[in-house]
C-alpha cells in the first residue's frame, strides 16, 4: 500500500482534525509517516522537499517560502499536498496517495 509522509506542527487545528482520517486509512492498509516540523527528521524532510513545496505554492499562488500544515508528501510521485482552513477528506488523501489530486493549502510557517 502507498506510504505518505505527513509534516505537522504543534497547535495546528487542521493537523488535529485530520488524525481520525489517518487512523481510518491506516486500518485500511495505508501507511503514514508523521513528522513534527520542529524535529530533526521533520526539518530534514522540509529541506529535502523544499523545491517541491515551493513548486506547489507557486502553482497555487501561495507565498513561496512557506510550509503549510499539515503537508502531505507522496514519496513515490514527489507530489506535495497542503490545504487551507480545513483538514483533507479521506477521499482527497486516497486520491493523493494514488497521485491524482490537485493541491490546496493550510496554515503556514516560513521555510
Amino acid at each position: 500500500m502507498k506510504k505518505i509522509i505527513e509534516l505537522w506542527k504543534t497547535e495546528c487545528g487542521n493537523c488535529e482534525a485530520v488524525k481520525p482520517t489517518i487512523v481510518e486509512l491506516e486500518k485500511e492498509g495505508y501507511s503514514f509517516e508523521k513528522y513534527n516540523i520542529a524535529s530533526q527528521n521533520g526539518e530534514g524532510l522540509t529541506r529535502q522537499y523544499k523545491d517541491k513545496i515551493i513548486e506547489n505554492n507557486k502553482k497555487n499562488s501561495f507565498p513561496l517560502e512557506y510550509l503549510f500544515t499539515p503537508t502531505f508528501i507522496n514519496p513515490e510521485s514527489d507530489e506535495v499536498l497542503a490545504f487551507e482552513g480545513r483538514a483533507p477528506s479521506k477521499k482527497e488523501l486516497v486520491e493523493f496517495a494514488g497521485g491524482k489530486f490537485e493541491n490546496g493549502q493550510s496554515s503556514s510557517i516560513k521555510i
